[in-house]
């Protein structure tokens, strides 16, 4: 749960444009896992900048090319798969509005087209076996974008089915770290009657002593901020 960038649309002759016309130049890749490094080291290439549409086609057109590609889950296309689910889910948390404070607007398509990608690499995950761990992270962030979208309702249930991977990952940092998820959408939803509030799962968590418990608490409180303000 780490990453920020500010979303932008698309610019003339733009970032994804040059990784499309670097990549036709290559010679065709040996192997699917040779053809997703290719592809993946390219979307890193736009990641860090402030074109996020550009970085989201980029890691969409590679998911495609890879997909296209594909046949039986052999130890090439494994290897592929997993490049592709790491660059999706990284590309799309890149997206997510809820790790800083910004005075940039936050837009609605950018945030569809990066939930997409959060979905597609939570398939991903699934299909490739990971576990409940990486369920649970892959789980959470679909439904922080629910959250950014407004999506509280949906938001909550998502969450909830993540701290469940998380509990049965045994990892109760990850767990109190998404109660307070689950806490930020009912705020935000209206719902203060049941269940605990922000202030009360931090307090859970600085109790913890966990490694990275004031980050945690940290990042909760960005969030709240940035969704409050959003939706004031």
């Amino acid at each position: 749960m780490i990453g920020a960038r500010d979303a932008q649309t698309r610019s003339a002759n733009p970032p994804y444009d040059r990784f499309i016309v670097a990549f036709r130049g290559r010679t065709m890749a040996d192997t699917l896992a040779e053809l997703a490094g290719q592809l993946e080291k390219r979307v890193k290439d736009l990641r860090g900048g402030r074109d996020d549409a550009a970085l989201l086609a980029a890691a969409r057109d590679a998911a495609d090319q890879i997909e296209r590609r594909r046949g039986a889950l052999d130890g090439d296309a494994h290897e592929a798969l997993q490049m592709v689910q790491r660059m999706t889910f990284n590309a799309a948390a890149d997206c997510w509005p809820g790790w800083s404070v910004s005075d940039k607007p936050i837009k609605s398509d950018i945030l569809l087209a990066a939930r997409d990608l959060a979905e597609r690499s939570l398939e991903l995950v699934q299909e490739l076996g990971f576990g409940p761990l990486r369920l649970g992270t892959g789980a959470w962030l679909v439904g922080a974008f629910d959250l950014a979208l407004g999506r509280h309702l949906e938001a909550i249930d998502i969450f909830r089915g993540a701290r469940q991977n998380y509990v049965d990952a045994s990892a109760p940092g990850l767990v109190l770290l998404t109660d307070g998820y689950v806490a930020i959408a009912r705020q935000l939803a209206g719902d203060q009657a049941s269940g605990e509030d922000l202030d009360q799962v931090c307090k859970r968590i600085a109790a913890g002593g966990f490694e990275h418990g004031d980050d945690w608490i940290a990042q909760l409180r960005t969030a709240l901020e940035v969704f409050t303000g959003k939706n004031s």
